[in-house]
């Protein structure tokens, strides 16, 4: 067997949209693929993994869009995503709160750290204030969970995804928007990598998407297999927390994991009302789509599905 290519991997955080990764080093499939990678590393969020990226700690990262987008666009960074992944994302309010009409002139919590959250309570407040549901604003939650920052009366309502979701949601919270309703869900984020590595070395990127891929298909297929893993990986206690979470997941997860370039497209086109390099970017400038596309075509993708009929 020939010796297999060490490399490094990580994501932002604990949560829903690591899944895929986890699952994939957990049942060995970069290493079928003929990749060393010891176990994903937790970066500190998306910032982190834009700068582990760029320093050379990790070669691949899985993560949400605003923070590579926005270090691409500032000439911090060349970054590049590779695949699609998970992020579900929805409003919920606090207990009492049962309609998003409910939130006007209420408090909805803010990160302030320029990640997914901050993107996308800028783009909901400006939703909602369109349909009429005006004066949402926002309300500082850094250092408090967002299931904590509901219950508190903190804020009124967050950005949250499973499976802290699942936690809010039997604690009485009601999920008020799905960010589905705008494209944006399973949209916005996945596996990137430095450009110039990508340039330089293209076959352990062929192969690091295609384990990514057939990991993605595991975690559609064996329920069991990625319930263990993900209640594991994210320190869940309760299992059923884990198991609510793969059964929101899964239906919306699609078979070939592309970039969803019109998605990146609406989230650029938003942050160009407060970051003036934005105005005019194409997202296909952030997309390197070729090696999901060698995957879809080649029937690889296609024989994973075949296998479980």
């Amino acid at each position: 067997m020939p010796d297999l290519i060490k490399i490094n991997a990580g994501f932002a955080t604990i949560g829903q949209g690591a899944g895929p990764m986890m699952v994939t080093w957990k049942a060995g499939l970069f290493q079928k693929h003929g990749l060393a990678i010891d176990r994903p590393r937790i970066m500190g969020g998306a910032k982190g993994v834009v700068r582990g990226l760029m320093s050379g700690e990790i070669q691949f990262g899985n993560m949400a869009a605003p923070a590579p987008l926005r270090a691409n666009l500032q000439g911090e960074a060349d970054i590049v995503f590779l695949t699609g992944g998970i992020n579900q994302q929805f409003i919920m309010g606090r207990p009492g709160i049962n309609g998003r009409e409910e939130l006007a002139g209420k408090k909805i919590g803010f990160v302030g750290d320029g990640g997914l959250n901050d993107a996308l309570v800028k783009f909901i407040i400006e939703k909602l204030a369109a349909a009429g549901i005006e004066g949402l604003r926002e309300e500082p939650i850094a250092g408090s969970s967002d299931v904590e920052a509901l219950l508190s009366g903190k804020c009124d309502a967050v950005v949250i995804t499973p499976p802290e979701s699942i936690d809010a949601q039997r604690k009485a919270c009601k999920v008020l928007v799905d960010f589905a309703e705008y494209g944006l869900n399973y949209a916005l984020g996945g596996i990137a990598a430095r450009r110039d590595y990508v340039a330089q070395n293209l076959e352990i990127t062929r192969k690091f998407v295609k384990a990514y891929v057939e990991g993605m298909h595991r975690y559609r297929t064996d329920r069991e297999f990625t319930v263990n893993v993900q209640a594991e990986y994210s320190g869940i206690a309760d299992r059923t927390v884990a198991e609510e979470t793969y059964d929101l997941t899964k239906p919306g997860m699609p078979q070939a994991p592309y970039p969803v370039v019109p998605a990146l497209q609406t989230l650029l086109d938003f942050m160009s009302k407060d970051l003036a390099d934005a105005k005019d970017a194409d997202a296909r400038r952030f997309v390197d789509d070729r090696f999901i596309r060698e995957l879809d075509e080649s029937g690889f993708i296609a024989a994973l599905s075949d296998r479980n009929q």
